[in-house]
């Protein structure tokens, strides 16, 4: 996992309620776009208020190579 996830300003978009974490596992495991990649992480999330799931997905190597460059470059692993 690269950062820790700050939960507490996160709100649900559709009632604005609190996200509590629910796990995360590697992209590579889940998206074929992600083959290979040993560093994208899916972080899934649930609303404390309606039970609507969220996926928080990485973007893909070339992703964080080309458009996020400046970004995942300062990022620390």
């Amino acid at each position: 996992m690269r950062e820790k996830i700050d939960l507490n300003k996160a709100k649900c978009i559709f009632c604005g309620g609190q996200l509590s974490f629910d796990g995360d596992e590697m992209a590579s495991h889940v998206h074929l776009a992600y083959d290979g990649d040993k560093e994208a992480v899916i972080y899934y999330v649930r609303c404390k208020q309606c039970g609507r799931d969220y996926e928080i997905v990485d973007p893909t190597k070339e992703e964080r190579e080309t458009d996020y460059k400046d970004y995942w470059q300062n990022t620390p692993t």
